[in-house]
């Protein structure tokens, strides 16, 4: 019998995001995806997203993996499996999805990196996703997989390659049989000649894997602004959630340092009820806290977690569901760009709206020249409301406060240079240096100075102006 291959995918196959990719590797026989989803604290597979989409289109079963570097230490591999579950939600890696730990750092003692692949998986396994322990067969030494196994239930998927050269079927006569909890084996890293992972799925844990019911799950729905405060709203409910009646959200930063924590009245979610009749307490699953944003979440990416517990500090027995949390985000308009005849003045308006802009309160604008790449002119800007800005961004900081204006002196030298407009927010109330954050718009070409030549009909309000007859009925007017 001809069993199924799965290949493994990471930042290294961007192609993989695309439809063709899957198809043509469908076509050898390969009717699983593992994506890497991320890498200890501070990477996420830029493609990873892409690649479940396009794996799922062609009908693949999808799993992730997670590249370790806790080196045996227990509250960091808590701290990876958590970024891990951050990034598989929010790549969209379905919940009962597989989840794999990729350990493969030969460093360490056998009893301390076993306890944290513990600590990892069962974390994983919490949250809702099924566990694997992926490792080199010549690492056997570095951890207890038996011990692994009894503990946390998961599989194992074992890599050791016995040609190194392009291959298109294991040579099973090679097969690392080391545990008897063996789910897949990684036979090659060179399939085809194409230098891309597989292996063979010896069990149906990558491919064939029963449909399981659904029993826990959660979404992080919304994030808002109002003044300083972020309003985090989504749902969370799980079978592991009873005898745990204590509910809380709690802002980590990546690496797990916990920034803030609330104490939460869970409310009605029958949208949750009806979508996932096989989670308990559906119907009552929905979180919602306001948080005050500050400085050290500015420019973060933070994780969001909703526990249920059966401690009253939000400690003690817990089940997490976390999601990730962006504050990195940035947008801007240039609405319009025009000249003032009567003031000799170049009129900007628009919007910006940035997270990092918490403590950088004085909005400035500044004329720049793209060419000589200097800056030709700064002023303050006049700060607008903008609602309408605010309903499409609310999940940007100050997205309400901000609309500006303002106006450039304008002359002939400025005529047709290739101009750009910067939008600053600054600490400087005064110069607009200091600590800042700005926006540069699209360059443009400095607009001509409009001319009133005295053979068109030309409109225009002032306060009080001069007239004086130059020669042959000529008329020179000032403007004040």
């Amino acid at each position: 019998m001809t069993r199924p291959y799965v290949l493994d995918v990471s930042g290294y196959q961007p192609q993989a995001k695309y439809y063709n990719f899957w198809q043509n590797w469908k076509s050898r026989g390969v009717h699983g995806a593992i994506v890497k989803l991320s890498e200890s604290t501070y990477y996420r597979n830029p493609y990873g997203a892409g690649q479940i989409a396009a794996a799922q289109h062609e009908g693949m079963q999808v799993s992730g993996y997670h590249f370790s570097r806790f080196r045996g230490n227990s509250q960091l591999a808590v701290n990876e499996a958590n970024y891990a579950i951050a990034t598989a939600n929010s790549m969209g890696l379905p919940h009962g999805s597989v989840l794999v730990l990729d350990y493969e750092e030969k460093l360490g003692y056998r009893s301390s990196n076993t306890q944290a692949a513990i600590a990892f998986l069962n974390t994983v396994k919490s949250a809702g996703f099924t566990p694997v322990f992926y490792s080199y067969s010549g690492m056997a030494g570095l951890w207890d997989f038996e011990e692994i196994h009894r503990q946390t239930g998961a599989m194992l998927w074992i890599a050791a390659y016995p040609v190194m050269s392009g291959v298109t079927e294991p040579y099973m006569n090679y097969f690392p049989g080391i545990s008897d909890h063996i789910g897949a084996w990684q036979f090659t890293d060179n399939f085809y000649g194409e230098h891309i992972d597989a292996s063979v799925d010896l069990t149906g844990v990558f491919t064939q894997m029963t449909q399981q019911k659904i029993t826990s799950g959660g979404n992080l729905d919304s994030v808002s602004f109002d003044g300083n405060g972020m309003k985090v709203s989504g749902w969370f409910a799980s079978d592991k959630a009873q005898g745990k009646q204590y509910t809380y959200i709690i802002l980590t930063t990546e690496d797990g340092k916990e920034l803030s924590r609330i104490n939460v009245v869970t409310h009605d979610r029958p949208d949750v009820a009806k979508t996932f009749p096989d989670i308990p307490g559906g119907e009552k699953s929905g979180f919602e806290a306001v948080f005050q944003y500050t400085s050290e979440m500015v420019g973060k990416k933070l994780h969001v977690i909703f526990r249920y517990t059966d401690d009253a500090a939000g400690n003690g027995n817990f089940v997490d569901y976390v999601s990730l949390l962006d504050l990195t985000k940035s947008a801007a308009n240039l609405d319009s760009i025009n000249t003032v005849v009567y003031k000799n003045k170049l009129r900007v308006s628009g919007w910006f709206a940035t997270d990092y802009s918490l403590n950088d309160t004085y909005p400035f604008l500044i004329l720049y020249d793209a060419d000589k790449k200097q800056e030709v002119q700064r002023i303050q800007a006049s700060q607008g409301r903008r609602p309408d800005v605010q309903k499409t961004y609310l999940n940007v900081y100050g997205a309400i406060d901000s609309g500006f204006t303002g106006e450039f002196n304008y002359d002939a030298s400025l005529v047709g240079r290739k101009l750009q407009v910067i939008a600053r927010y600054s600490s400087d109330e005064k110069g607009g240096e200091g600590q800042h954050v700005d926006y540069w718009f699209d360059p443009f070409n400095g607009p001509a100075m409009p001319v009133i030549d005295g053979k068109t009909e030309t409109e225009i309000l002032v306060h009080s102006f001069n007239a004086e007859e130059v020669k042959d009925g000529l008329i020179s007017l000032k403007f004040e």
